[in-house]
């Protein structure tokens, strides 16, 4: 019997046969040249998704109108004839391993900034997006037309490159949806006022596609729900959607939020998986063609149970493709335990925000499936490589270096791997990380890694071990300030809370440090019924946190009723009163039954210093290196195994 019938049973999108539900969802990776043509990195990103078995892609949102609708500099372009030859190239590596393909037609409309473009945004009328700050021009409805024929010809060299259909991005508060939604749509002519004129734009926008380009499919992803106060809300986006119907659109794609909808649009790690896909269910009892409901979803027994039970046709990955590009084929093959799990940190969004090309917290070959190929030469013999450290870093470099071949045997020095994992897992909202730990440790003992635990590494045997190879990924330890009057039976460092080492419950406690661990210790401990105070020397807090976790790690401390003491330094501690000076000059003195340092961690590389004269072959590498995250350290395990093992081949 399948696992997982219903998700990995065949469906039709129109005539449209596609292979399962699982829709890789479009998202903006900025892997495209500077000139928005389709590179090798972007081909090898999505024909690596291609692979691992997803039914449809669709491509991320492709330009029809550059420079005026573009949203990052290293975006897809779509409104000339030259860049076809690279989509058809796209279109080629996805298909050919039976995957359909879509490709996402976008304008940006007010949400983008000359910063990108070079000229003012455009928008149906001159509001601006209280993000970007920036007011657009109104369009005319000459101009209106022309960009409606800009999607259309779009659509043309979408099917002259061999995809399958288009996606008409009228989602997010982009230009579509600033059209739809009456929040952004203030227009008083045949484009504004009632729904039937707010939906002029996209029924125009169809009627051209299926005129120019009869053979394409037409998905539509739109807002359910913008979130925002006078959006577009579920009853009246069902209404539009049942237009859609009419006009001849063959998929929906449900989705929700703006830019201005703070946490809905893209979600934080607190919030429940599936949480919105109740739009899509509630849309199908009033459409017939095929609905794609998704959003924070990552176990297959969920998405399985959504479309058994009629909720949705398709279920959109996003970011659980991004960790672990061979999800479907995974799923498939062994349920859920050799899925590496994304964690919802946000940082490959983050990433996209800044302008920045995107990548993986917890997956390395993100973006960098070539370059970290390990198809071609063959070794020229099997070395020995010894690796220090079974954290996040330990372990990547572990699993790469037994997957490229070479014998490998890790070392440490406490009970269980997992390093700071082990502690990252702890504070609220933060389980995924103890997801990705248990991942990471059951691919270590399937790999035949040779890992000796409770074994602190002595350089005293390295004679006897002669390894080819020595990697050190001793991690990081805890950075301790010179406070004077630091008294052990009353301060504790993170590990001794988090632990619970003591049990900490309606005490006063104050924390010192107020970067992303202070703050997730605070959050720890408002379960106790504890008056916290943060006490932190920069003017922000979390300031190091991607923002749309950061945003709601705040709420929570404000609702928590957190103190913040920010531009302030502890200058002494005596009989448990903290001593405080302002950036003004201003002292001020706290009490507190516990004083909890969380001031960041600092290299553990003594080992490495000292290995370096004893051995010609050593690596540092993750915190040991440099205290960077988890991102860091999963990137420098696989970028060390990938440079022995190239070093070792013919």
């Amino acid at each position: 019997m399948k696992t997982f019938p219903e998700l990995f049973s065949p469906a039709y999108i129109g005539k449209l046969l596609v292979k399962n539900r699982i829709v890789m969802a479009p998202m903006l990776v900025s892997y495209a040249s500077s000139d928005g043509e389709v590179s090798e990195r972007l081909l090898d990103y999505y024909e690596a998704r291609a692979r691992g078995g997803a039914g449809l892609i669709v491509v991320e949102a492709a330009c029809v109108d550059a420079p005026t609708g573009r949203e990052s500099f290293r975006q897809i372009n779509i409104d000339s004839l030259r860049y076809v030859a690279g989509l058809q190239q796209l279109a080629q590596h996805i298909k050919a391993y039976g995957c359909r393909t879509f490709i996402q037609l976008f304008h940006a409309g007010r949400q983008t900034s000359s910063l990108f473009t070079g000229v003012q945004p455009v928008a149906p009328s001159p509001l601006a997006c209280p993000m970007v700050k920036e007011i657009p021009r109104e369009l005319t409805g000459e101009e209106i037309k022309e960009i409606e024929n800009k999607f259309s010809q779009a659509a043309a060299y979408a099917f002259m490159a061999g995809f399958d259909g288009v996606e008409l991005h009228a989602a997010h508060g982009y230009l579509i949806n600033q059209f739809l939604s009456p929040h952004s749509n203030l227009r008083q002519d045949e484009y504004g006022g009632s729904l039937e004129n707010r939906m002029r734009f996209l029924l125009n926008i169809i009627k051209k596609i299926k005129t120019s380009s009869p053979g394409l499919i037409i998905s539509v992803r739109i807002n359910m729900d913008d979130f925002v106060p006078g959006g577009l809300e579920l009853k009246e986006s069902v209404e539009i959607c049942q237009h859609l119907e009419q006009a001849g659109v063959e998929l929906i794609n449900c989705s929700s939020g703006t830019y201005e909808s703070g946490l809905k649009s893209i979600e934080p790690a607190s919030y429940k998986e599936g949480w919105r896909v109740y739009l899509a269910g509630e849309l199908k009892k009033w459409i017939h063609i095929p609905v794609i409901a998704g959003g924070m979803l990552n176990n297959p027994a969920f998405a399985n149970q959504l479309i058994a039970g009629g909720q949705a046709d398709f279920i959109f990955l996003g970011r659980s493709l991004l960790a672990d590009s061979e999800w479907p084929h995974k799923v498939r093959e062994s349920g859920t335990e050799d899925i590496r799990p994304c964690i919802r940190c946000n940082n490959c969004i983050d990433n996209n925000f800044r302008g920045m090309m995107v990548d993986c917290s917890v997956n390395p070959l993100t973006g960098r499936e070539r370059h970290f190929s390990q198809e071609g030469k063959k070794l020229l013999h099997k070395a020995n490589v010894m690796v220090v450290g079974g954290g996040p870093a330990g372990m990547q470099a572990a699993l790469s270096l037994k997957s490229r071949g070479l014998n490998v045997t890790l070392y440490e020095k406490e009970k269980s791997l997992g390093g700071l994992l082990n502690l990252a897992c702890l504070p609220p909202h933060k389980h995924r990380v103890a997801y990705l730990r248990d991942y990471l440790i059951r691919q270590v003992e399937k790999s035949g890694v040779e890992a000796f635990l409770n074994c602190s590494f002595n350089l005293e045997s390295l004679p006897d071990l002669n390894p080819d190879y020595l990697l050190i990924a001793t991690g990081s330890k805890p950075l301790l300030p010179q406070i004077p009057g630091w008294d052990q039976s009353y301060c504790l460092g993170i590990r001794e809370v988090l632990e619970r080492k003591p049990e900490i419950k309606g005490k006063r406690v104050v924390i010192i440090g107020g970067g992303s661990n202070g703050c997730e210790v605070a959050d720890f401990l408002l379960a106790g019924n504890n008056q916290i105070t943060i006490v932190e020397q920069n003017k922000y807090l979390a300031a190091d946190m991607e923002k749309k976790n950061r945003r709601d790690l705040m709420n929570r401390l404000e609702e928590g009723k957190v103190n913040k003491k920010t531009s302030s330094q502890v200058m002494e501690i005596k009989d448990q009163q903290l001593q405080l000076k302002s950036q003004q000059g201003a002292y001020e003195c706290l009490e507190a039954d516990y004083i909890v340092l969380a001031t960041g961690f600092t290299p553990n590389n003594a080992l490495y210093i000292e290995a370096q004269n004893r051995h010609k072959n050593v690596y540092l590498i993750g915190d040991a290196f440099q205290v960077k995250g988890f991102k860091n350290a999963f990137l420098q395990g696989e970028a060390v195994a990938h440079m022995i093992a190239t070093g070792l081949k013919k």
